[in-house]
């Protein structure tokens, strides 16, 4: 008979354990949010939940990429905008200094402003962005163009100490943008070298030739814009993609953050009444324990 009432009690007990952790169990459901908190809750939900958010970190990074990308090409193009608007005002100098009306003690000063301009042009080659070079291909950390000069100080052309190293960076699965222009190939390209072109204007004004001013200077200048306009053309298309790319990562990101939620969130009106039946089902054990061991007390009295 004791052994019974042991068994009753031991069982009794069991079922107030196992009523408690549920309890408990809802409460932390119901404190957190999520109906998943440990693996034990839901193996197949707990490992779908993880590889969620193994993709919502990718996509975040991603996004984080593409975004710096953005960053980075703006700066480009913020700083070929003006190299564009110098090499318009040079345009402008040429054709004046280019008239038969304009004295040569004009072109002189006309030569004194172009000299001007064409240190613009050498700053906006050596510009930086986050602490770098922008134009120095790989060398990111070395100035790229340096005025070379002769023995009596003046300008004889320009050297470049960059490289044609491009940098690029993922935006996606297998989509990787290139996010640098190479100083050379903006500034020196061939039969398009911003500095090359400024040099000689300069020495032409200051010569008082004016049929060079006229007839090949204003081409080359022509030539010059053209190149900018198509490192621009470039910067603009990459910058479009970006836009595009950006976009599909929110998307993406929305959509697996509402599959994430409906795996492992919980729904709060539906978890409050289920805590309030687990309380009810851990009273009635607790209720029905205590009748047992006051029962079993008996007996052994007896």
């Amino acid at each position: 008979m004791r052994v019974t009432n042991n068994v009753m009690m031991e069982r009794a007990i069991r079922n107030v354990n196992v009523s408690f952790q549920r309890y408990v169990k809802r409460q932390e459901q119901l404190a957190s949010g999520h109906s998943i908190n440990r693996l034990s809750d839901d193996p197949h939900g707990a490992a779908k939940a993880v590889r969620l958010r193994s993709t919502l970190k990718g996509l975040g990074q991603y996004k984080t990429n593409a975004e710096a990308a953005d960053t980075a090409l703006n700066a480009y193009d913020g700083v070929l905008d003006k190299v564009g608007n110098v090499m318009n005002r040079l345009r402008d100098l040429v054709a004046r200094a280019a008239s038969d009306t304009v004295t040569s003690t004009e072109r002189d000063a006309i030569a004194v402003e172009v000299r001007e301009l064409f240190e613009e042009i050498v700053n906006a080659g050596n510009e930086m962005h986050n602490g770098e070079y922008m134009f120095a291909g790989h060398k990111v950390g070395r100035i790229p163009f340096e005025v070379a000069r002769d023995a009596d100080g003046e300008v004889t052309g320009v050297l470049y100490h960059g490289d044609s190293g491009k940098s690029a960076i993922e935006v996606g699965p297998g989509i990787v943008i290139s996010t640098n222009l190479v100083g050379d190939e903006v500034f020196m390209a061939d039969g398009a070298n911003a500095f090359d072109t400024v040099i000689d204007i300069e020495k032409h004004l200051l010569e008082n030739d004016v049929a060079s001013l006229s007839e090949s200077d204003l081409g080359r200048i022509d030539a010059v814009v053209d190149n900018i306009l198509n490192c621009r053309a470039e910067i603009g298309g990459k910058g479009k993609r970006l836009e595009l790319v950006i976009d599909r990562i929110e998307r993406d990101s929305i959509s697996i953050e509402s599959l994430l939620s409906k795996t492992e969130d919980i729904d709060f009106a539906e978890a409050i009444m289920r805590l309030y039946e687990q309380e009810i089902v851990y009273h009635s054990a607790l209720s029905a324990a205590s009748k047992s061991v006051q029962m079993g007390l008996l007996q052994f009295l007896r």
